[in-house]
């Protein structure tokens, strides 16, 4: 997915601590060039579970991405164009992106859970939930359609039924890590996202 003797210009859509792990794994990347984040406005970011604050942590990059605090998704586009991204990942978010986004670039996104067999919102806290033993995360193209894209990576773990929800969330979060920068150098066989 990123070239080997190409910089790869890359835009993260999210606000919280997944968002974070992954900028943190993609700027050690030497062909990623991370430009731009769209985070949340500051006013709704107490409603969003696991938010975190990007604004100093993203002022430790050696060259700062522009970050975006609201829900424009016409000035994201055009940032995107004018800064020629190339591949836009969506970490942690569950803002619905529009279709023009979608056709015009390149996005890849994680679902917090096997797709396709389990798609859908909240799946951390159904996963949690069924306390089945064993759960897994995805790394996905996204499409129009919510969590239809093809799928790139499913990465499955085991658990103990009696962890907390911090530590099955903390596990997912660094399974769908693995899985993106796998995904980003290029391991991945994609298919089909069909129940």
């Amino acid at each position: 997915m990123v070239g080997k003797d190409s910089i790869t210009k890359v835009a993260v859509i999210g606000n919280t601590r997944l968002t974070r792990k992954g900028l943190c794994a993609l700027k050690e990347l030497p062909n990623i060039d991370i430009k731009l984040v769209l985070g949340l406005d500051d006013s709704v970011a107490n409603q969003k579970v696991n938010y975190v604050r990007l604004d100093n942590f993203l002022n430790s990059f050696t060259e700062p991405p522009l970050l975006l605090k609201d829900d424009s998704w016409e000035n994201f586009g055009k940032y995107c164009k004018a800064l020629d991204i190339n591949l836009i990942i969506t970490l942690g978010d569950s803002r619905i992106i529009p279709e023009d986004i979608v056709k015009s670039f390149n996005i890849i996104g994680n679902h917090g859970a096997v797709l396709p067999d389990i798609q859908g919102g909240a799946s951390l806290v159904w996963g949690r939930l069924l306390n089945s033993g064993e759960w897994g995360v995805s790394i996905m193209e996204i499409d129009k359609k919510i969590d239809a894209g093809r799928i790139l990576k499913v990465k499955k773990f085991k658990y103990k039924h009696n962890c907390s929800e911090l530590e099955f969330t903390e596990k997912c979060d660094d399974l769908t890590i693995d899985a993106l920068i796998e995904v980003v150098h290029g391991n991945y066989v994609p298919h089909a996202n069909q129940k």
